[in-house]
């Protein structure tokens, strides 16, 4: 069901601005389109070790010294052939659990 919306804008009330059907959907539509795309939250990628360690505060051995004794830590992360990878909203529940960088 399709409602009906006012093709008139009226941004002050001495200056009213009538547009034609097709072009009043058309900038709804792209109006919609950008405050959704600014809304949604874009996926989050996978940072590399200067990215994680610029998040975490510390420096890039530090980080090399929590993958390697992952036992103990438990920092999350993943490897693609020699790159380690991190999300950084792991690394954050990583932190509040009791993580130390």
């Amino acid at each position: 069901m399709q409602e009906h919306r006012d093709p008139t804008i009226q941004a002050d009330p001495s200056l009213v601005l009538a547009l034609p059907p097709a072009v009043f959907e058309l900038l709804v539509a792209r109006v919609s389109e950008q405050v959704m795309a600014r809304l949604s939250p874009e996926p989050e990628g996978w940072v590399g070790v200067a990215e994680a360690a610029r998040h975490l505060g510390c420096k890039r051995q530090r980080i090399y010294d929590l993958v390697c004794r992952r036992a103990v830590t438990g920092i999350p992360h993943r490897k693609e052939g020699t790159r380690l990878l991190f999300k950084l909203s792991a690394l954050d529940r990583w932190i509040d659990a009791g993580g130390a960088a």
